[in-house]
């Protein structure tokens, strides 16, 4: 576990506490009221063991939201970079989106290789956007038709 959320479990730890302690429960109220061990809400309070789960139970049997637990803001900065190929795939879904929502550029019947085209992708990447391209027929948003062997989508009539 990072560091940062270390410190983050350790802050909802203490304000668990000092809530559970604000409205006199003891641990073995806490217990009694979540089902959880007397040792789970101790481990809980010391900022480890946590789970959403639990978290949720101890929150309910306070009477406190959970955004309330948390008093300062979370860096939300990820700890690690999406690989190369998620972030290839992210800007193609995005770039096709944008074509299927906002252009006319389905106006009329266009092939995979078109699309390609349009979105500067070589064919290798044939079989995802015809993928990606039927979640649009699923979605309502485009249409096929068939000539032959070959899918041509538009949008939907």
């Amino acid at each position: 576990m990072s560091t940062i959320n270390k410190e983050i479990l350790k802050e909802i730890g203490i304000n668990i506490k000092s809530r559970r302690e604000e409205i006199s429960y003891s641990q073995k109220d806490l217990s009694n009221m979540t089902g959880l061990t007397i040792n789970m809400i101790s481990t809980f309070e010391n900022g480890k063991g946590a789970t959403l789960n639990n978290f949720l139970l101890i929150c309910r049997a306070l009477k406190i939201q959970p955004k309330d637990i948390l008093h300062n803001n979370i860096d939300l900065e990820p700890l690690y970079d999406l690989p190369p190929e998620s972030k290839r795939r992210i800007e193609g879904t995005r770039k096709l989106d944008d074509l299927v929502v906002h252009t006319d550029f389905f106006d009329f019947p266009k092939r995979v290789s078109e699309v390609l085209k349009k979105l500067d992708y070589d064919k290798s990447q044939s079989n995802k956007f015809s993928v990606y391209l039927s979640g649009y027929c699923k979605e309502g948003k485009l249409e096929y038709i068939k000539e032959g062997n070959i899918k041509k989508y538009r949008k939907k009539q």
